[in-house]
């Protein structure tokens, strides 16, 4: 009788670590997700490329967003560069020319964020020659590091250019359009405390015990 018993009270306690194990990984797990927030982000952005640093007549335009939406965190359109054509036998050189995109939030999971760090504006510059309506070595180099992240409501948005340097196509290709993309990584501000994975396998270890504790004492 002794020696069930002790068996069962054995058996109890790997039963409880058990359990405590699985609710300290799931709490893991849901420490580990809150890292990752998708938020829907409406949005718009304006362009301009400065007059300087070209030799040749100007052909490269910015096309922005007027009514943009992407859910963070993934990719999203910044704009297009538009490469116009050349007559044949002229070229275009850009040296260093600057170029300026503006981006501005308006609305964040469909509400007005109440605090809102934007516009922010993202810079580079423009280096390479187009020839005819053919050839292009254009590529638009974004400046590093990009803004700081900002905030918009209850969230902080850290913003990256992707493909920088960005190469630019002759108007042959695809009409001239060339699109610089962008990633917003969303993070929560202030987010709920989750308790650690070790003291939720302990309560709950112990919580077990106390309940098997009182069992026994009911079956003596």
């Amino acid at each position: 009788m002794h020696i069930a018993r002790g068996w069962t009270r054995v058996r109890s306690v790997f039963i409880a670590l058990a359990l405590g194990a699985w609710l300290a990984s799931d709490a893991g797990a849901a420490a580990m997700s809150s890292d990752s927030i998708k938020s829907f982000m409406e949005y718009s952005t304006s362009g301009t490329i400065d007059p300087t640093g070209i030799s040749g007549t100007p052909v490269i335009s910015f096309n922005s967003v007027s009514g943009g939406a992407f859910t963070a965190p993934s990719s999203f359109s910044l704009g297009e560069f538009l490469v116009a054509a050349l007559p044949d036998g002229v070229s275009t050189t850009y040296n260093n020319t600057p170029f300026h995109i503006t981006y501005l939030t308006h609305k964040v999971d469909g509400s007005v964020p109440s605090v809102n760090g934007t516009p922010i504006t993202i810079d580079g510059v423009l280096n390479g020659t187009l020839t005819n309506g053919s050839q292009s070595d254009v590529v638009a180099t974004f400046n590093s590091p990009v803004p700081a992240p900002f905030q918009t409501g209850n969230f902080t948005n850290t913003l990256k250019v992707l493909d920088s340097p960005l190469s630019l196509v002759p108007s042959s290709t695809n009409g001239g359009r060339t699109t610089a993309q962008a990633q917003m990584i969303v993070q929560e501000l202030n987010p709920p405390a989750i308790p650690e994975p070790t003291s939720i396998a302990l309560f709950v270890t112990a919580m077990v015990g106390l309940g098997l504790r009182r069992r026994l004492r009911v079956a003596r």
